[in-house]
C-alpha cells in the first residue's frame, strides 16, 4: 500500500502577539504535519494558540518565525495572485462560530456562492444556483433554506450553512477551528458525523481543533496535544488517549466525565503542575510515532 504524501508540515512555529507593553508567544516553536486524507487533531485548553495555529496555515495570520510547508510549497512565499488564489481554494476554515462567521445581510444562497463568484467557478447564474443546491443537500439542508438569512436557523443549521461555503471552491485541506463548542451537546455528534462523511466522499483532509479531547479522539487519525502555545505530546488517536505520556495529557484525560457514578465518585483527577521553562525540552520521539515534549532522558 502507497504511502500517504505529507500534505502539511509545520516547523518551529511562532508566532508574537505586540500588546504594547510587552510581547506573547501564542505559538511557541511548534511542529506536526497531517498526511493527506487523514484527520490531525489539536487540542488544548482555550488560549493555548490552537485558533492562531489554523489562522496562520490559512494565511489569515502572518507567521512571526518558523516555516509551514503546503505541498512542499513554503505558504510565505505564496505572493503572485494566481498562486494565492489556488491556495484560497484549495485550503478552507470553517469557523468557530457559525453566526458571527456569516453576514447577516445575505442571504445563505450568497453567502455560499460567495467563493464561487470570486473565482468564476460558475458560468451562469443556472449553475451557481445548481451548486449551492448541491452543497445544502450534501450538508444536510432544505434548497428552500437558500433564499434565508442566518438569523432564520438555528445554531446546528448555521453551521452546516459554514461547512456548505468552506467545501463550495472543493478544498483538500480544511481547518475546522472549533466548529462544535458553540453547539448543544445532541448537535456536536451530529456535525461531527457530517464531517467524516463528507472526509469520506469528497477525500479531504482536516485539522480539527477543539478542547474536547473525547471528541477529538473521535474524529482524529493522530492527536496533537498543545498547552501554552507549546505542543506537548504528538502521536495515534488511540495510542495518546488510551496510554498518555505527559503529565497535562494524562491531566486533560482524567477530567473527562465518564456516564458511570460509582466509578467517578472514586476517580482521582490528575492536576497539572507545569515546571519553569528549559531550553533542553524538545519534542522526542519516546515510542515509535508518540512524540512527548521532555529532555534526553524522558524529563517533562
Amino acid at each position: 500500500m502507497q504511502k500517504a504524501n505529507k500534505i502539511l508540515e509545520v516547523e518551529q512555529l511562532v508566532h508574537t502577539y505586540d500588546t504594547g507593553s510587552m510581547k506573547v508567544n501564542a505559538v511557541n516553536d511548534i511542529n506536526f504535519y497531517i498526511k493527506e486524507g487523514e484527520t490531525f487533531g489539536l487540542v488544548g485548553e482555550s488560549g493555548c494558540g490552537k485558533t492562531t495555529t489554523g489562522r496562520m496555515i490559512v494565511k489569515l495570520l502572518d507567521i512571526t518565525s518558523g516555516t509551514i510547508r503546503y505541498k512542499g510549497k513554503d505558504i510565505a512565499q505564496i505572493h503572485h495572485k494566481k498562486e494565492l488564489m489556488k491556495f484560497r481554494r484549495e485550503v478552507q476554515i470553517i469557523f468557530q462560530d457559525p453566526y458571527a462567521s456569516l453576514d447577516p445581510r445575505k442571504k445563505v444562497r450568497d453567502i455560499i456562492a460567495e467563493g464561487l463568484d470570486i473565482h468564476n467557478m460558475a458560468a451562469s447564474k443556472k449553475e451557481r444556483d445548481d451548486i449551492v443546491a448541491e452543497l445544502l443537500k450534501t450538508v444536510g439542508l432544505n434548497m428552500d433554506f437558500a433564499s434565508r438569512y442566518p438569523h432564520e436557523f438555528s445554531g446546528g443549521q448555521r453551521q452546516r450553512v459554514g461547512i456548505a461555503r468552506a467545501l463550495a471552491l472543493n478544498p483538500q485541506l480544511v481547518i475546522c477551528d472549533e466548529p462544535i463548542s458553540a453547539l448543544d451537546v445532541s448537535i456536536q455528534a451530529q456535525v461531527v458525523n457530517l464531517l467524516k462523511e463528507l472526509q469520506k466522499t469528497k477525500k479531504l483532509t482536516y485539522l480539527f481543533i477543539a478542547h474536547d479531547l473525547s471528541m477529538v479522539k473521535y474524529i482524529s487519525d493522530r492527536i496533537g496535544v498543545m498547552y501554552k502555545g507549546k505542543l506537548l505530546e504528538v502521536g495515534e488517536a488511540e495510542e495518546v488517549y488510551h496510554n498518555p505520556i505527559h503529565p497535562y495529557t494524562k491531566s486533560l484525560i482524567s477530567a473527562i466525565p465518564l456516564p458511570d457514578p460509582y466509578f467517578e465518585r472514586e476517580r482521582r483527577r490528575v492536576s497539572y503542575i507545569p515546571l519553569p521553562y528549559r531550553e533542553d525540552l524538545k519534542l522526542r520521539e519516546l515510542k515509535p510515532n508518540h512524540y512527548v515534549y521532555c529532555d534526553d532522558a524522558g524529563n517533562f
